[in-house]
């Protein structure tokens, strides 16, 4: 009984390490999930996508800013009327990712650079994280968390 004890008490931390990390599959689902989230919602302006990647009471935090899916609709709706816009391609570096059930947090560092005719008129870099639940077996972004670094 000492010996089942003591095996026991050594087993624990590992299992609940690795309850804690997601699997490999999940990690690229997630990491997808950021990527496809930026490119649709905030490099192609296509809001016809917010309810494939965002929950119904998403939140993101942003430098300041409580932003919730009406915000993002009207960011989205206000970029469309600038028919000059600039065009945004974003740059991913994850950092950590940790699971406790059905959610998934993730931090990560974003870069972003807006070109026009072929000349970068506009750089910004961001440290990140969001939490990503898993819905009828599809992840959603329930919350994000976005502070500017300035520009090295």
């Amino acid at each position: 009984m000492k010996q089942l004890l003591i095996i026991t008490l050594f087993a624990l931390p590992c299992l609940a390490k690795a309850q804690t990390q997601p699997s490999k599959k999940e990690q690229t689902a997630v990491q997808q999930l950021v990527i496809d989230t930026f490119q649709s919602l905030l490099s192609d302006y296509d809001s016809t996508k917010m309810d494939t990647y965002l929950t119904p009471d998403f939140v993101l935090l942003e430098h300041g800013e409580v932003w919730n899916n009406d915000t993002i609709q009207y960011y989205i709706t206000k970029a469309l009327q600038n028919s000059d816009r600039a065009i945004r391609t974003n740059r991913f570096e994850f950092i950590k990712m940790e699971k406790s059930g059905d959610m998934i947090w993730a931090a990560y560092k974003n870069w972003a650079i807006w070109t026009k005719d072929e000349e970068i008129v506009h750089r910004m870099h961001w440290l990140e994280s969001v939490v990503a639940v898993r819905e009828d077996e599809k992840w959603k972004l329930k919350m994000m968390h976005s502070t500017r670094i300035e520009n090295e």
